[in-house]
């Protein structure tokens, strides 16, 4: 029989996930979170908003379109020191990458992101994302050098490539976007045909070097920062570094002789869960397992191996495998491929695999995998019906792997393996392989011998230097309420599983088998984009019907899923560190990402059977696993890395009122030390302020508009109308601790009051951090139990007034997102209630809010040292923050010596502020009228009396604590200690230089911890005084003398 093969190049090439067709994604919708909605907070033109003066602003299509013509490109609109806007994609929230922007005032700008993908603009919806914000302005054209932002494009109806672009858009807003593609052309296959093997395998190498040459331009022409992909072919070496990895790390180790910088690389995961089987090579002859082998199997029986796969001892040469969703239709088959450890281009092993399905009790032969003798690698459609000469193997069939000792007809082959591995590559389409059955979802898929499955990463995505990227259900994040208590809580049940080895190098010599730590970690997916996957005409329902497919947070727009979306919103976070550091490179983002990471732990009984691999340093290798790598990536953690901002200093007493801790001035321990905010000395503890807006607002209803018309897909979408209530407030000290907000909204006459389900609330603070406070809450199922969600709820209520607290639990009315995302942050200024309406028909009434917050300045104590600290978390580089000034509180008659005001920047990321603190006023000083000190081993005459002054301080029992002397007149000289020498602090000084006279004044002060000696005249006697001194205050001297003599014991 002739040699065929699968042509991946037109198959799914991307790594979005696939749902069976319109009519069954209503019963197993994709999973998607909820909430924020529409342009990116980023953008909202001036002239598109409406506001009525401090109390309320509205965004509706119309305004945004008329203002994108009047100025030719959507302008950001400020409220307060806020952006306005709402933000398209989820995960922004999810990994709190708002709080980014506000805090460190990042937004990706002067950072260059590459996408990677199928096609951008083939549906023609580019100039409409620009004008509505959701795609940088001018990336329609060409940027300052001349080079177009859409590299290249094909006609491919996908446009997944614009749909990245918008993820990236809405966290990093100022980053500058560019796309290329590998293809040129993807064609939809013809259900009648397949392609044979050289065409396959040419097809295959013509992507590979599109690949790299899509690469290389985006890193030596565009010179970007950042690549994100999320494209793969099967049919390119799994078991060593392809053309396509090798160009991956050639761009991420970058060449500074050459000028080239290095490049940090995000490449999608996959969306084929775990669906794969890899062992070591077990051959068998057929001598001892010829009762198992059915009668039906091809060719000469004896001269193949069969590979056993119990492992355990006994013999099993026939694999069960089981999927339990249907196919996909002819049009977008799947594909099972097998490889084995021969390098690629020069394989020497004859090695395929038979499928068997049971009829009528018995096993019958089906068919066998397609191969090129030269190539390491064999294939079979996994197809519904038959299709040229592939038979369908159905849900439930058997695999052997055999290996042919004869080799090939045409030589060779006859090497053994000595590793495979085969993938079911479904994209999304079948759940993981595991052991949970559910009464309303049939099973898991099975891999009998491998009950946990094994990794679906390979080719250039698990390439050595670059970053994988799984996916995550992000409303199973922190900050959608969820408490993620282990990996199958939060991880997609489509993202793929690491541990794929390496065995060979680049030039194809066996090496030490090679695990690489991949995924990397994971992050959220399923944003809104505006259009993304588009649904094709022929579903038989109309519009706005087609829109909910892909839609359970029921807001008419399409939300993104896979690894796809999970991998640029992972580069648009880059992008923010970035900005923060370019100095960073590609592996301390790596790293930054990976240390800050959610881990997520795994059981041990819930690992893939693959050999434990040999990580390299990325992050905490304990807390890896090949289903999440290091965990859950997060945005604010990993930014709190980069700036590593604090503000730290000594709080001392300054006897000498100079600013300076002298000698003698001693560090004060147990000090409180504050940040006071509003410049009164005072510590603001708690204030609670409570501010309503009783205003009615009315919402108007969704915009209906129209893409390009299209034969293929549905071109009517429906953009969501937005509206905002503001408060402002003023004069709060401190920041924020707690929050409460109460709202009223109610659905007018006439109005569809089941229309809670298309409104969604947002509250959005001066600093721009956005918070989504109703909407669809979400909540999936289990890993290994996907399907459909336990949870889908509308929380917004109509009708009467709704309280919800930060710290409310689940019995309570909680925020749909955590409201802890406004902690540590500023109270002052302009928020918005924003509330939006996805309804087409009906319009809305928000009767009024109130808005409560409590505020405190934030305090720490000083340790032993006098040393205090206040960390990042408390901190911020925002300019509408200011300047910040630690301080303690002090009595009148104390004052601080030092400035203690201080700014936080890029510049200037740990300043430093001491604070001196004088001594009491008091009055002043007396003490005792003389004294005597006695000394030990001193000679009298010439030589010198050591003294100190705790000797002074304690023979004259000062009544003031810190007290300083001054020699007031001697017999003889006394000397105090300054360095290594000593200098006579006895004769007055006779310099008029003020600066001179003033040190020598200083030097004559007699301060903690001096050492001094009086060397008497040599015809002094010892009863005689030595010297008479005064005390001093800093400020007053004392009345009287007290004179000093020595004695010696």
């Amino acid at each position: 029989m002739s040699m065929n093969l699968f042509s991946s190049i037109v198959r799914s090439v991307h790594k979005r996930t696939k749902y069976p067709s319109a009519s069954h994604r209503q019963s197993r919708p994709e999973f998607v979170l909820s909430s924020e909605r529409l342009e990116p907070r980023h953008y909202l033109s001036a002239s598109g908003l409406g506001q009525a003066e401090g109390e309320s602003w509205h965004v509706t299509y119309d305004a945004l379109k008329e203002a994108y013509q009047q100025q030719g490109h959507a302008a950001p609109h400020v409220i307060g020191s806020g952006y306005s806007s709402s933000n398209l994609n989820q995960a922004d929230v999810a990994m709190l990458a708002d709080v980014v922007r506000a805090r460190y005032d990042v937004t990706g700008k002067g950072i260059k992101i590459g996408i990677l993908s199928t096609s951008f603009n083939a549906l023609g919806g580019m100039d409409e994302d620009i004008a509505l914000g959701l795609l940088p302005a001018g990336m329609n054209g060409s940027d300052d050098r001349g080079n177009k932002y859409v590299l290249n494009d094909v006609s491919y109806e996908d446009d997944e490539g614009r749909a990245m672009a918008q993820l990236v858009h809405a966290i990093a807003p100022d980053a500058e976007l560019y796309f290329a593609t590998p293809y040129e052309k993807i064609e939809e296959p013809d259900p009648n045909q397949v392609p044979d093997t050289e065409e396959t395998l040419k097809s295959a190498d013509e992507w590979a070097a599109g690949m790299k040459t899509q690469i290389e331009t985006l890193v030596n022409v565009i010179n970007v920062d950042i690549i994100v992909d999320d494209l793969y072919e099967e049919f390119v070496p799994w078991f060593q570094d392809g053309i396509v990895a090798q160009t991956v790390d050639w761009a991420v180790e970058g060449n500074k002789k050459e000028g080239r910088k290095a490049v940090a690389y995000f490449s999608a995961a996959g969306n084929d869960t775990n669906t794969s089987y890899q062992s070591t090579f077990r051959g068998t002859p057929y001598s001892e397992i010829s009762s198992q082998l059915p009668t039906t199997a091809p060719g000469n029986k004896e001269q193949y191996l069969y590979h056993n796969f119990d492992a355990h001892g006994g013999i099993d040469i026939l694999q069960k495998v089981q999927f339990p969703v249907n196919y996909a239709q002819p049009d977008d088959p799947n594909i099972f491929v097998a490889q084995w450890d021969q390098p690629w281009d020069n394989n020497n092993s004859a090695n395929e695999i038979w499928f068997f399905t049971e009829d009528n009790g018995e096993l019958k032969f089906v068919d066998k995998t397609r191969n090129e003798p030269s190539q390491p690698v064999a294939a079979y459609l996994l197809l519904p019906e038959k299709l040229s000469d592939y038979d369908p193997v159905g849900k439930t069939f058997y695999v052997a792997f055999v290996h042919n000792t004869h080799g090939y007809e045409g030589g060779g082959g006859q090497e053994l393996p000595t590793f495979f591995k085969w993938i079911a590559v479904f994209n999304g389409r079948q759940p993981p392989v595991g052991e949970v059955f559910r009464k309303d979802f049939p099973q898991a898929s099975f891999i009998e011998h491998e009950k946990h499955g094994s990794s679906t990463v390979w080719g250039h995505n698990n390439s050595k230097l670059a970053a994988n990227v799984g996916a995550a259900q992000y409303w199973s994040t922190p900050a959608y309420q969820a408490n993620p208590s282990d990996w199958k809580s939060v991880l997609s049940e489509f993202s793929s599983f690491g541990g794929t080895p390496i065995f060979f190098d680049s030039d194809g010599q066996r090496q030490e088998p090679e695990y690489r730590p991949e995924p990397r970690f994971i992050a959220p997916q399923n944003g809104d984009t505006s259009f993304f996957s588009p649904v094709k005409v022929d579903t038989g329902y109309h519009f706005p019907e087609y829109l909910t497919f892909g839609d359970p947070d029921r807001d008419y727009l399409q939300n993104f899923s896979g690894t796809s979306a999970a991998t640029p919103n992972v580069g648009a976070v880059a992008a923010l560190l970035l900005e923060l550091n370019r100095e960073l490179t590609p592996a301390e983002i790596y790293e930054h990402l990976a240390a800050s990471a959610l881990p997520l732990p795994i059981d041990t009984e819930d690992r893939p059977t693959i050999h434990p691999p040999t990580l390299p340093p990325v992050g905490d290798p304990e807390h890896f696993n090949y289903p999440t790598g290091v965990g859950l990536i997060r945005a604010k953690e990993a930014a709190a890395r980069v700036a590593d901002i604090s503000i730290q200093g000594k709080v001392f007493e300054d006897f000498g009122r100079n600013g300076i801790q002298d000698q003698g001035d001693r560090p004060l321990e147990g000090m409180p030390v504050f940040l006071d905010s509003n410049g009164n000395g005072i510590r603001e503890s708690e204030q609670t302020l409570t501010e309503p807006n009783v205003q009615p607002l009315t919402i108007h209803s969704a915009a209906r508009y129209f893409t390009p018309e299209n034969i293929t897909y549905e071109n009517e979408l429906i953009w969501p109308a937005k509206a905002g209530s503001v408060i402002t407030f003023a004069n709060m000290a401190g920041t924020i601790t707690d929050l409460e907000l109460s709202y009223t909204i109610h659905a007018p006459q006439g109005g569809d009051p089941s229309g809670q389900d298309r409104v969604f609330l947002t509250l959005i603070s001066p600093l721009g951090i956005r918070v989504p406070i109703t909407g669809t809450e979400l909540k999936g199922t289990a890993f290994n139990s996907p399907g459909n969600f336990s949870h889908q709820d509308s929380t917004t209520v109509f009708g009467s007034s709704q309280t919800i607290w930060m710290g409310a639990s689940p019995a309570d009315h909680m925020s749909l997102a955590d409201l802890a995302a406004f902690k540590h942050t500023p109270a002052n200024g302009s928020w918005s209630l924003e509330v939006m309406n996805a309804d087409p028909n009906h319009s809305y009434m928000l009767d009024n809010w109130s808005l409560t917050l409590t505020t405190e300045e934030p305090q720490v104590v000083t340790d032993a040292q006098g040393t205090y600290e206040f960390p990042g978390s408390h901190l911020s580089f925002s300019s509408a923050v200011g300047a910040y000034t630690p301080m303690v509180e002090l009595p009148d008659n104390q004052f601080i010596t030092t400035n203690n005001k201080t700014a936080i920047g890029r510049r200037n990321l740990k300043p430093t502020v001491n604070i001196g603190i004088s001594l009491p006023r008091v009055e002043r000083p007396e003490l005792l009228p003389s004294t005597k000190i006695i000394v030990d081993n001193s000679v009298p005459g010439p030589n010198p009396f050591v003294f100190s002054w705790n000797n002074l301080a304690t023979s004259l029992l000062p009544s003031v604590s810190g007290i300083r002397f001054v020699v007031d007149s001697v017999r003889g000289t006394v000397e105090k200690k300054s360095g290594d020498t000593w200098v006579n602090v006895s004769a007055p000084p006779t310099t008029s230089h003020p600066r001179e006279l003033l040190r020598l004044l200083l030097l004559r002060v007699i301060k903690p911890d001096d050492e001094l000696r009086w060397i008497p005249p040599a015809e002094s006697l010892q009863a005689e005084e030595a010297f008479s001194l005064v005390g001093w205050n800093g400020k007053f001297a004392s009345e009287s003398k007290s004179s000093i003599r020595f004695e010696m014991l």
